[in-house]
């Protein structure tokens, strides 16, 4: 009985479904860590609000 188990486990994890999904779960979140995507986004919004704040200031 754990050898059927076994097989049923290794026929799933060959599956195309279990790869998509691992490969998704690994570029998504394994790749990178939470406080990088925040920290990320935080200096793309820095950006654009130095930006700003350069154009009113230049052009005022």
């Amino acid at each position: 009985m754990p050898y059927d188990y076994y097989e049923f486990l290794k026929k799933q994890r060959e599956s195309d479904e279990y790869m998509e999904a691992s490969e998704l779960v690994r570029q998504n979140l394994w790749s990178e860590t939470i406080n990088f995507k925040l920290a990320n986004s935080w200096m793309k919004t820095e950006d654009r609000i130095l930006l700003k704040l350069y154009r009113n200031l230049r052009y005022s």
